[in-house]
């Protein structure tokens, strides 16, 4: 079955089709829909959307009317000025937190510096996930407006299930699609990564996820 060759309403359409002939369909229908999309949170899960943001892949159009609400086009420019935000180093597993010396989940991790002279405002990323087994990939884009780097100044950002849609200029964690192919597929990934600023040159770096899915903290 190919839904994401379908319009995700056309597909919605089929998963409950399906779950009604198994018999389970009111869970589904008559659920919570916390993002107000217009899918049920548990028919997200089965389309691999986020139930608590109505724009998984962040590229502007409301998950339902979408053919494609796991696949942003990247809208970074390719060129820019030097001095920009850079990508430090990246990671998806084995995370640390380093005020509670304890290993946490895996997500995505970026260590971000500003090489400049001058403080960053703004900061856009867009990372894509393929899987190396099936080629299937997802990609998201995010715009963090109120994002602040001084001069000089390096931070760390996490994109995981604590994370906040609606970021401050202080935020370091960033909301995550927890039913994402990241989380979800338990073959090996790779990740490209790209971050940039506005008028200067992306940073972008690849890793990759071993395989077994993402490891919860202990």
């Amino acid at each position: 079955m190919k839904l994401r060759t379908m319009t995700t309403a056309a597909s919605l359409s089929l998963i409950l089709s399906l779950l009604a002939a198994s018999g389970i369909a009111h869970a589904a229908t008559s659920g919570v829909d916390t993002d107000h999309d217009g899918i049920p949170d548990s028919a997200e899960v089965l389309l691999g959307t986020d139930p608590m943001n109505a724009d998984t892949d962040g590229d502007g159009i409301n998950d339902l009317k979408e053919p494609k609400p796991l696949e942003a086009a990247n809208p970074i420019a390719p060129k820019g000025k030097a001095g920009g935000p850079v990508i430090e180093s990246a990671k998806v597993e084995d995370n640390f937190d380093p005020v509670s010396k304890k290993g946490v989940s895996d997500h995505v991790e970026i260590a971000v510096k500003n090489p400049g002279s001058t403080p960053l405002q703004g900061l856009q990323l867009y990372y894509t996930v393929k899987d190396s087994t099936t080629g299937k990939t997802e990609s998201y884009y995010r715009n963090y407006e109120s994002f602040k780097l001084p001069q000089g100044a390096t931070t760390v950002l996490h994109i995981d299930d604590t994370g906040d849609a609606n970021a401050t200029a202080n935020a370091t964690h960033f909301r995550a699609n927890p039913n994402a192919l990241l989380y979800k597929s338990q073959n090996v990934k790779t990740l490209t990564i790209q971050i940039a600023s506005k008028g200067y040159a992306p940073s972008t770096v690849s890793i990759k996820k071993d395989a077994g899915g993402a490891e919860k903290a202990d």
